[in-house]
């Protein structure tokens, strides 16, 4: 009998440690989800004199308001513009999946009209999460630098015009101007084609790997490279008015890795009596439908990699008689946004190395640093790799 009993006892300790640590699990799991509380109004029509029905389009009224609100804190004015559109099919049309809890606080009609206040949890970690999948960058976000090398045939050239190769050119071809300026619109940093003394000399064709490193020594995060083609296309319309077609097919590669990260084939038609024209401006529409395309592509990319938290060794050198400014160049990079703790390796004489964990890359953390100033000093950030950045303090 006593065995019995100890054995009960021994269950019910069991039942109740196990019933506490699905509680803390659960405890755990929700203090990790971010929620953001609203206070909302809401409107709507109250048709047939069903209030009923009224009061609830209210509230949904409401719940979408909240949703767009956080969106809005989110994302920059340009771009809620630019891709409206696609917000509101993905994220505003699904406002359920962003709906924690709500509650009417309270609610007026008049006449025909009903309106609401509506207390509502938005899920904002699963609003960020989803615009940055659409490949929406998120204000405040570090965009990637890009560089172009887009080779391009009009109608009438017997061969690809590109900057990379046995001559020197003053300017973007057509198709790259356009991709270029769709992105730079977009809020991606645009590197110019280098100002060459004597050129590369580099095929038109020349292997991706080798594309991909002269990127990384020219600064850029990105390699845009692709083909645009322009051409005579079949006359649907009769008469004199010709008809011209233009493809482009491009690819982006992640400088540091060397990895595909997207691609595009786009095509536009345009009509004219001139074929270059006709050509240039099709070209021109190929060229800015690329750039909306692998806009949304590497920013969803470059968004989830700036998500990701990693480990990154920061080197100070020139630290020797000059520790205060060191200690504040440390408390800057420490408040920077997205570090998530810094920790001090190793100090030598002239020399500091911080191990600092960072959602990012270590391009975008030492962007984030060059945007800082200090009193009585500066910094040279004289290199950048996939592991480490190197940083010499300049006293003024």
């Amino acid at each position: 009998m006593s065995d019995r009993n100890t054995m009960k006892k021994w269950i019910k300790r069991t039942c109740l440690l196990v019933v506490l640590t699905l509680a803390c699990a659960s405890s755990y799991g929700a203090d990790k989800r971010v929620v953001k509380q609203l206070n909302v109004l809401g409107t709507a029509i109250i048709h047939e004199k069903n209030l009923a029905d009224g009061r609830q389009n209210a509230v949904n009224d409401a719940l979408v308001a909240a949703v767009g609100q956080v969106v809005l804190e989110m994302l920059t004015g340009e771009t809620v513009v630019r891709r409206f559109q696609q917000i509101n099919n993905s994220i505003l049309a699904q406002r359920d999946n962003y709906i924690q809890n709500y509650r009417v606080l309270t609610e007026s009609v008049s006449g025909n009209t009903v309106r609401t206040l509506v207390q509502v949890d938005v899920a904002v970690d699963r609003v960020s999460r989803d615009l940055s999948r659409l490949g929406l960058a998120l204000a405040g976000a570090v965009y990637p630098r890009i560089l172009f090398m887009v080779a391009e045939r009009n109608v009438a050239d017997a061969d690809f015009t590109y900057w990379w190769g046995d001559r020197r050119l003053r300017s973007r071809t057509i198709s790259e101007g356009a991709l270029a300026a769709t992105l730079q619109a977009t809020g991606f940093e645009i590197i110019d084609p280098p100002d060459l003394s004597s050129p590369l000399s580099l095929p038109v064709n020349a292997p991706e790997a080798d594309m991909v490193a002269l990127a990384g020594r020219l600064g850029a995060d990105v390699l845009v490279t692709g083909y645009g083609t322009a051409a005579a296309a079949p006359n649907t319309m009769g008469g004199a008015v010709n008809a011209y077609e233009a493809v482009l097919e491009a690819r982006a590669f992640d400088v540091q890795t060397g990895q595909p990260i997207g691609r595009t084939r786009q095509k536009s038609v345009v009509s004219g009596q001139d074929e270059v024209a006709g050509g240039r401006e099709a070209l021109s529409g190929a060229g800015a439908l690329a750039g909306d395309d692998l806009a949304r592509q590497v920013m969803a990319v470059w968004q989830q990699a700036q998500d990701r938290s990693a480990v990154i060794e920061v080197v100070v050198e020139g630290t020797g008689g000059h520790i205060a400014n060191f200690v504040r160049l440390r408390t800057a990079i420490a408040s920077l946004s997205g570090v998530n703790d810094l920790k001090m390796k190793e100090m030598s004489a002239d020399r500091a190395d911080m191990a600092v964990n960072y959602q990012g890359s270590p391009r975008s953390l030492a962007d984030a640093l060059l945007l800082k100033t200090f009193s009585g000093f500066g910094i040279d950030i004289f290199e950048v790799t996939p592991e480490v950045i190197r940083i010499r303090l300049v006293n003024q």
